[in-house]
């Protein structure tokens, strides 16, 4: 997988550094509260250590991540191009990358590799997965504020990208048939937001949540319908196969949707719900679809 260190090149925009609060109460697991229970204090993760700790849900909210970004689209859009996607200007400036027109006087291909977080790909090297170098295990809010922004993207296009390939495995389509309902029209909207709760994993449910709000954000166009009725004398029903094409277009779609609209992609991330590793693995997934 290819990885990029976020912190080599001094980004391209200043913003206002957030100043890590002292005292206030949080819970690290249930029933311990840290204001009552000083003892837990070390198992809080210090959210200016990329190295050890990054990323924390925890630290979503504490570094107020939610604040950070909604100041990052409202007063950076000069560095963007008019039909540039917020995600990829935000993070070609995180990442010290040039302009979005990506003049540079070596006309360097690779300085001038635009990023993109919307490919349904486990491996792009135009969605990287951003690294901490060996200087930032005690580093600023504000650069801490920038890693957690570029991995939400890092980690919400790799959760679409490891459901969408797991629904393509030929062992998946018996669970894809089973959650077609027999006596409604059913959408590739309606089977994913059955099979994603069903079949997810624990070490995802918030993830898992999150997407499922994103597929029930209203699409331009409405969705084909399909079911168990008749059409003209013929079956509208699809194929396994058919709806593993129609479950990755719509998967697709979502991608787009929350890497090209900044409000869809923060409801998305807000909280916290991909600021962690190992959401879902495709293997982890496959499995969970077969073993129904």
């Amino acid at each position: 997988m290819s990885t990029v260190k976020l912190f080599s090149l001094t980004a391209l925009f200043t913003l206002c550094t957030h100043t890590l609060a002292n005292g206030i109460p949080v819970v690290v697991s249930p029933g311990i509260n840290v204001s009552s229970e000083p003892n837990v204090t070390a198992h809080i993760p210090s959210c200016t250590n990329l190295t050890n700790n990054a990323p924390s849900p925890y630290c979503y909210t504490k570094l107020q991540e939610t604040a950070f970004l909604t100041n990052w689209n409202l007063t950076s859009p000069e560095l963007c191009a008019p039909t540039e996607l917020w995600s990829t200007c935000f993070l070609r400036s995180a990442y010290g990358k040039p302009g979005p027109n990506c003049t540079t006087l070596t006309n360097d291909t690779k300085t001038c590799e635009q990023y993109n977080c919307t490919s349904l790909s486990l491996s792009t090297a135009l969605c990287p997965e951003p690294t901490a170098s060996n200087s930032t295990n005690d580093t600023t809010a504000d650069t801490a504020e920038k890693w957690y922004a570029a991995w939400n993207a890092y980690a919400l296009q790799h959760h679409i990208s490891a459901w969408s390939a797991a629904l393509s495995a030929n062992t998946s389509t018996k669970a894809i048939l089973a959650a077609v309902n027999p006596r409604t029209p059913n959408t590739a909207t309606s089977l994913l937001t059955t099979l994603i709760p069903k079949y997810g994993l624990n070490t995802s449910t918030d993830a898992d949540a999150a997407l499922v709000k994103l597929l029930k954000v209203p699409t331009v166009t409405p969705e084909p319908a399909y079911g168990n009725v008749r059409v003209r004398g013929e079956s509208s029903t699809l194929t396994g196969v058919q709806w593993q094409l129609a479950l990755e277009m719509r998967m697709r779609q979502v991608l787009d949707l929350a890497m090209g609209r900044f409000d869809e992609f923060l409801g998305a991330v807000k909280g916290g719900a991909y600021s962690a590793r190992g959401l879902a693995s495709v293997a982890n997934l496959t499995t969970s679809l077969m073993d129904d």
